[in-house]
Formats: C-alpha cells, structure tokens, sequence
C-alpha cells in the first residue's frame, strides 16, 4: 500500500469522527439529547449509531481486513492508551456535575486499561511467557468495563443524574467512546484468532499454541 493510500485512508478515518461528534455535538447544542429517558438518548441517537457503523458495516470490509491482517497485536493494544482520558471523569465529579459512583467507576477502569496497555504490549512483542493469557485477561476486562459501565449509566440516567453527559462537549463521551472501545477490544480477539491459524501476512512464525 503507498504513502498516498496509507494517507487517504488516515484523513478519511479522521474526517468520520469529526463529522459523527459534529453530528453528536448539533444533537446536544439542539437539546434534542437533554431528555431523562431509559435508555439516554445520547447512547440511542449517537453511540448505538456508531456502534452499527463499526461493527455492522466498517469492520466487515475487505479494506479493513487487510489493514487488521497488516497491523501488529501489539500495536491494537497500544492504542488503547487513550483511555488515560478516563481522569476527565473523576475531574467532572469534582466540580459535583457526575455523581460519585458512575464517575469513579467510569474513570478508574479506564485508567487502569490504558496502564496496563503498553507493558502489555511490551509482552506481547517480546513473546514472554504468559502473554496469551495476560492478552486475554486484559482484553475481558477491559470489555467488561465498558459493558457494566453502560448498565451503570442506564440505572443512574433514569434518575435524571447523568444530564451533563447529554450536553455539549460532554455528550462526546457517550457518542465516541464506548461504542469505538469496544470495537477496538474485539479487534485484539480477531487478531488472536489470526495468529492463531498462522495468518501469512502476520504470524512472525509464531502462530499461537
């Protein structure tokens, strides 16, 4: 693949999501997603739209299969350093605009995800002993943040506490993350199971046992 694709295909990743959060952001600055509803309207008109488009349409093109035969496993993990962003949530609950528990339980977990990802790679990349299992305990559990931090969101917006992720730029949070989040931690179980069946254009020779 060229510079010119490889480019191509970076500024066209980049337009989406700005186009899909100037989408959740109108939503917001409209107050059409400022309504106590069950579930939030911000995960019915923004996140659960994307997530369709992630995993319905995106992950299942053949672009998009060859980039995930081409990159590393290491480099899927690494990624998930952004996820350091979780502090803003525990910032927020300081200015008392997220209550306690949705705001520690949102924040620590993804803090914890983001540290563990780069020595986790380090494994990875260096083969040590335990890296399968270590690759698949993380990957569960970074899962299931997200999964019992949407149960927690949908239990406490009913009670009307989590209107500041329903308005501008906070709505951003709910519209991006946990759909994408949870497309990239499958994306590390696809990759699994191609260096498993000792994928030519990315096994190393070391498909896994």
């Amino acid at each position: 693949m060229g510079p010119g694709k490889v480019k191509n295909i970076q500024f066209g990743i980049v337009g989406f999501f700005i186009i899909y959060l100037a989408y959740a952001s109108v939503l917001a600055l409209k107050g059409v997603l400022d309504v106590n509803s069950l579930p939030p309207r911000a995960m019915v008109w923004a996140g659960i739209p994307l997530m369709i488009i992630l995993f319905g349409f995106i992950g299942n093109t053949g672009l998009f299969k060859k980039l995930l035969r081409s990159i590393s496993l290491e480099s899927l993990i690494s990624l998930h350093i952004f996820r350091l962003v979780g502090v803003f949530f525990i910032i927020i609950y300081c200015y008392h605009l997220l209550p306690a528990r949705f705001a520690f339980f949102a924040g620590l977990g993804d803090i914890v995800t983001a540290i563990f990802a780069f020595p986790l790679a380090g494994m990875v990349s260096k083969q040590k002993p335990g890296w399968k299992a270590a690759v698949y305990a993380w990957n569960i559990f970074g899962i299931m943040d997200i999964v019992d931090l949407l149960v927690i969101a949908i239990i406490t917006g009913a009670n009307g506490n989590l209107r500041e992720m329903a308005i501008f730029p906070f709505v951003w949070f709910p519209a991006f993350a946990p759909a994408t989040i949870l497309f990239l931690h499958t994306l590390v179980f696809r990759k699994l199971y191609q260096l498993k069946i000792g994928d030519p254009l990315h096994s190393n020779g070391n498909p896994l046992e």
